[in-house]
């Protein structure tokens, strides 16, 4: 197939549909990205680019102008019965990212838009998706023929390939399909706003209040400047919508600084409002992330307390999850079973957020008293216990997030701890090029050494491996499009040697997604397995 005159149309600019087309466009697939917005939003929601997000983007040559945009916060600080509680220890995080990045989401949009221009990629504003019609041929690049409406009132129709809906929680494309939405709107109204704050509030954590009358949240994004998020204590609780901006005026500052001390016993005057609106929230998923040549991520798909950050992560995710796997198949390198493995891989991911996020809302919604006292006697206990802590951090930098259960992920004979679909940890080790003769070698971390285009084989413990087909490398060259080869062996520092073998185990096969996710591990004696597992997703070159 060609996609040569039929490119994806990617309708919505925010963070998701901004990454789809980063990585569409990086990797050779024609994209067309419209929004129908004339101008970015300025007053966006998300702030915190989790973990993960970041080891995945610091591949992408993004990760380094994010922290100099943003402010780290190395810890979460809990307050209740007028003191602290305890910590959160965010350093505890596995990984070269220990922290949460705190970074608006206008300026994460910024970022990305720098990025898409350097790709040769123009964001079409005032344009908006609106209305298609899906071939009925089965094909994967049958088509969408779609109809667009542009600022001045004209009407495009335009044929592509695929479309990806980023639109947000009022999906068009959701909407046309009659696709349910499925969850419930949470009843508490929430002040949300950007201001300054005077006084002992730590610049370098995030800070949350408990008390009777819910809670309240302060997120420092930079010297002075903070994202205030609270339950207003007089609002109506029993509105029910889709809709997260609530009408009226905008919060004012005497009436944040009210619910600022009501609920804090941390001395603050707050100021210089740059904007501040009311919301609620909705906690909702879709249970298909597929229709056709139609696919959903991030609001579209699914929306969720913000409890935790992980909202704009969970949909740039999505993106990097499909965005390799649809250009693979759009360029004849894989079957189209393996557009198939998005919403497997994704969908257990995004119900596991939406019912964690909405439980833990619930619990700092609460305005029982004795909830209030079990947490704020609990919490303290808990904050001290090792495995909370790690539990915690890998939760919400989202370093926990495994496709263990995807058809895609293979495990034949794990001789170290990893297996197929988990996340590869980024290590420093020691690496050659298959194809390298005079076996020179090079130390660094090892997601610098992998290939974010391609499958990556690893093959550890040194540039020759004696258990291996001596044709090994003959019967990789069907696959050359598609896999970059590197041998690995523990780095040069002390002690390292124990932790490589742990991970990999001797002469272990292991083959790392352009997500940087496991999808085979096996033994080398496991060889057929592998090319197996190959020959089932990934089409081999032309002869």
């Amino acid at each position: 197939m060609t996609i040569r005159h039929h490119p994806v149309l990617i309708a919505g600019a925010g963070p998701t549909g901004l990454t789809a087309a980063m990585e569409l466009s990086r990797l050779g697939v024609p994209v067309r990205l419209i929004d129908k917005l004339a101008a970015p939003s300025t007053t966006s929601r998300a702030l915190a680019v989790q973990a993960r997000t970041l080891e995945l983007l610091q591949q992408r040559g993004l990760a380094d102008k994010m922290l100099e945009a943003g402010n780290k916060a190395s810890a979460g600080s809990l307050y209740g019965r007028g003191k602290l509680l305890g910590k959160v220890d965010l350093s505890r995080i596995p990984g070269r990212h220990n922290y949460v990045l705190l970074l608006s989401q206008a300026e994460t949009e910024r970022l990305l838009t720098e990025q898409l221009a350097l790709q040769g990629v123009q964001i079409e504003r005032g344009v908006e998706l609106i209305g298609f019609v899906q071939s009925q041929a089965p094909a994967p690049d049958s088509g969408v023929l779609a109809e667009l409406r542009h600022a001045d009132g004209r009407i495009e129709q335009m044929q592509a390939a695929v479309l990806i809906s980023a639109e947000g929680a009022h999906s068009s494309a959701r909407h046309a399909l009659g696709l349910a939405f499925e969850g419930k709107s949470l009843k508490p109204v929430y002040a949300l706003a950007d201001l300054h704050v005077d006084g002992g509030i730590a610049s370098d954590q995030l800070s949350i209040f408990i008390s009777d009358h819910g809670f309240l949240a302060m997120f420092p994004l930079a010297q002075g400047h903070f994202r205030m998020i609270a339950i207003e204590p007089d609002a109506d609780e029993q509105q029910d919508d889709l809709v997260r901006d609530i009408s009226g005026d905008a919060p004012t500052l005497a009436q944040l600084q009210a619910i600022y001390d009501a609920h804090s016993p941390v001395p603050a005057t707050l100021s210089d409002i740059v904007w501040s609106s009311h919301f609620r929230i909705n906690s909702r998923m879709l249970h298909t992330l597929r229709q056709g040549n139609v696919y959903f991520g991030g609001d579209a798909a699914h929306i969720h307390s913000p409890a935790g950050g992980q909202g704009m992560n969970t949909g740039m995710q999505d993106m990097i999850d499909l965005c390799w796997k649809l250009a693979l198949v759009l360029q004849d390198k894989a079957g189209p079973a393996l557009l198939d493995t998005y919403e497997q891989d994704r969908l257990p991911v995004i119900r596991n957020i939406v019912t964690r996020t909405e439980a833990a809302t619930d619990v700092l919604n609460s305005r029982s008293t004795l909830v209030h006292r079990l947490v704020t006697h609990i919490a303290p206990l808990a904050l001290n216990i090792d495995f909370i802590q790690d539990t915690a951090t890998r939760l919400i930098s989202e370093i926990n997030i495994d496709y263990r259960s995807s058809p895609l992920s293979a495990t034949h004979d794990a001789g170290g701890s990893l297996h197929g679909g988990d996340r590869l940890p980024d290590i420093d080790v020691v690496a050659w090029e298959h194809n390298n003769s005079n076996d020179e070698s090079r130390q660094g971390n090892l997601y610098a050494l992998l290939d974010p285009s391609r499958l990556t084989l690893l093959v550890a413990q040194g540039p020759s491996a004696p258990v291996l087909p001596p044709d090994w490398r003959e019967q990789l060259r069907r696959w050359e499009g598609v896999l970059t080869i590197r041998h690995i062996a523990a780095s040069l520092a002390e002690g390292q040697d124990r932790a490589f073998r742990n991970l990999f185990g001797s002469y272990h096969l292991h083959v790392v997604r352009p997500d940087c996710y496991l999808g085979f591990v096996g033994d080398a004696a496991q060889w057929d397995a592998l090319i197996a597992w190959l020959e089932k997703w990934f089409a081999p070159s032309a002869a």
